[in-house]
């Protein structure tokens, strides 16, 4: 991968990690435990992709 497309990944997982921390609370104001799980996946997930980009590297 080019220097650019590492910069489109990062750019779109900093505008995905809020929007998924943000479906986190609406889950939970509706009290969908099932939502909340699947998001809080989501958003764990995102959140450990730096940690396992620099272990491949």
């Amino acid at each position: 991968m080019t220097g650019i497309e590492y910069g489109l990944v990062i750019v779109l997982l900093l505008a995905v990690f809020p929007f998924s921390m943000a479906q986190m609370g609406v889950a939970l104001d509706q009290e969908d435990i099932e939502s909340f799980f699947a998001w809080t996946c989501i958003a764990s997930s995102i959140a450990g992709l730096p940690a396992v980009a620099m272990l491949l590297a």
